[in-house]
């Protein structure tokens, strides 16, 4: 047990140099966590549940919604009024495991007009979770932003003039894509089993992360409905037609071009692409973890047994019919 505590130890040593070389803009970030921490530390209202053998996981509560007990995401909340949105702000906004990385990888490649991928990492504009607003103000327009904070905690301004992308996935593969990120994140670090996993998720504990799928995507699909600044992009129908989308999301955010160059975005952005080119924060992942796992639909028909299905059909078919979207369990 000591033995495996001290590899572990340095081997966290070893992925966090490796990260702050490959990835320099991370390093003001750290300066900043480290003096908020040892300097400026406030207290913060957390909470921890637990799943029905003890597994625990930790959350933070701000103004009565729960986000991850992270080192910034309270602070910058609370920092608010110190945070100017700007009219050409590109917001990627969406429950958790819905396709955030991905959504920022296709807006990167419009806004830059190179079909590349980027060479940094979406975490150093997530906000609030991550970014801090002195670092967000330094940043060159248009700032592409990203987060998955509840609408409640969403900034305003940003809400009224800034460009939103919210994108939605089905809640089945969500929740699955969710386990699998969670067991294997070295941040949050949750424990128990796919089972323990689903029974908190039907349990519907508010002080999960982030909320629930449903309340999450009801407030934002009914805050956004008829906004010119809004557009609504489902996870299945990128896997679909990416190109399509591709097409969509430039026209929205006003970064139209040819054709052969949205050919070309779709194929950078693709799934496989992304998994085998993406270069990733290694310090967040145990062994053989990734937040590129398999990118398809449908994925929950591995996991779910017949009476999850069932349980979870149940609870959500009426809920789903009251959202003003269709939900694709499946692909035809």
């Amino acid at each position: 047990m000591v033995i495996s505590y001290i590899q572990n130890f340095f081997r966290m040593i070893y992925l966090f140099v490796v990260d702050m070389y490959n990835f320099p803009d991370l390093r003001r970030y750290m300066l900043t966590v480290f003096r908020k921490r040892i300097f400026e530390r406030k207290q913060v209202d957390t909470r921890t549940i637990y799943d029905d053998e003890g597994n625990p996981l930790r959350s933070a509560c701000v103004k009565g919604k729960f986000v991850p007990d992270w080192p910034l995401v309270v602070d910058n909340i609370d920092n608010y009024d110190k945070f100017h949105a700007r009219g050409d702000d590109i917001w990627i906004v969406n429950w958790p495991k819905s396709g955030t990385h991905w959504m920022f990888e296709v807006v990167t490649c419009l806004t830059s007009g190179k079909a590349q991928l980027h060479d940094g990492i979406k975490e150093n504009t997530m906000f609030p979770e991550f970014c801090p607003v002195d670092i967000l103000d330094d940043m060159t327009s248009p700032r592409i932003l990203d987060t998955h904070i509840q609408l409640e905690l969403f900034p305003e301004e940003a809400l009224k003039t800034s460009k939103i992308i919210y994108t939605v996935r089905n809640p089945k593969d969500a929740f699955v894509s969710g386990y699998f990120h969670l067991s294997r994140d070295n941040l949050v670090g949750f424990r128990g089993g796919w089972n323990n996993f689903f029974r908190a998720l039907m349990k519907e504990i508010k002080e999960v992360p982030y909320g629930t799928w449903y309340d999450h995507v009801r407030g934002y699909l009914a805050a956004l409905e008829n906004k010119p600044n809004a557009l609504v992009v489902k996870y299945e129908d990128m896997i679909k037609d990416l190109k399509k989308e591709v097409r969509r999301i430039a026209e929205f955010i006003g970064y139209q071009n040819s054709e052969e160059f949205y050919d070309e975005v779709a194929r950078v952005c693709s799934f496989d692409h992304m998994q085998k080119s993406k270069k990733e924060l290694k310090i967040l992942w145990q062994p053989g973890g990734s937040m590129y796992r398999k990118g398809i639909v449908g994925d929950w028909k591995n996991m779910f047994t017949v009476a999850q299905n069932e349980e979870f059909d149940a609870i959500y078919k009426d809920r789903l019919k009251n959202l003003n979207i269709s939900i694709d369990f499946e692909l035809a």
